[in-house]
């Protein structure tokens, strides 16, 4: 006999997390706990106030500095944008718990690194926002192109303003 799925409990009470959290999203101090998964992949987005991180002096100290500290904390990183004045991420961390000391690291150590360009300021303009990537074929793929697209941007290939997605570079290349 074959099992009856479980039942979901309906109503106010039993709403289930956002997949999102972070960012320009949070008003005052949350009240949730950050969704996190261990198995599927996370898009970590990180705002800084001033466009310093894509500088020639510091460009590549701050993607040594992500590596790094994601080596150290055994996390995974499929795609990386450094825009300038935000930083996209497509990663997989290996437990949650190690999540905490990821970023907290990451942030401070790169807060340090650019602490004589910022003059005073506070580097990170939000907490860093997140996003779980339900599924690992086309959703993954989607954040990855999306993340490509970014760097392609903050290397002066394409504009933003004519270029969407990639459909629409395939559009122009193949038209």
């Amino acid at each position: 006999m074959a099992r009856k799925a479980q039942q979901e409990f309906s109503g106010n009470g039993f709403k289930k997390p956002a997949d999102c959290f972070g960012g320009a999203l949070l008003k005052g101090n949350p009240k949730g706990a950050r969704p996190l998964e261990s198995k599927l992949p996370i898009h970590l987005t990180l705002r800084a106030t001033k466009s310093v991180l894509r500088l020639p002096k510091t460009y590549s100290t701050v993607n040594k500095l992500i590596y790094a500290v994601a080596r150290k904390h055994g996390v995974k990183i499929y795609k990386l944008a450094n825009v300038g004045n935000h930083l996209h991420l497509a990663i997989k961390i290996p437990k949650v718990g190690r999540w905490a000391a990821f970023i907290r690291e990451l942030t401070g150590r790169i807060g340090l690194a650019l602490k004589s360009r910022m003059g005073g300021i506070r580097l990170w303009k939000y907490r860093p926002h997140t996003r779980i990537i339900r599924g690992w074929r086309k959703a993954f793929s989607t954040v990855k192109e999306y993340i490509e697209l970014n760097q392609w941007e903050a290397e002066g290939f394409i504009s933003r303003k004519d270029i969407k997605t990639l459909k629409d570079l395939r559009l122009i290349f193949d038209g």
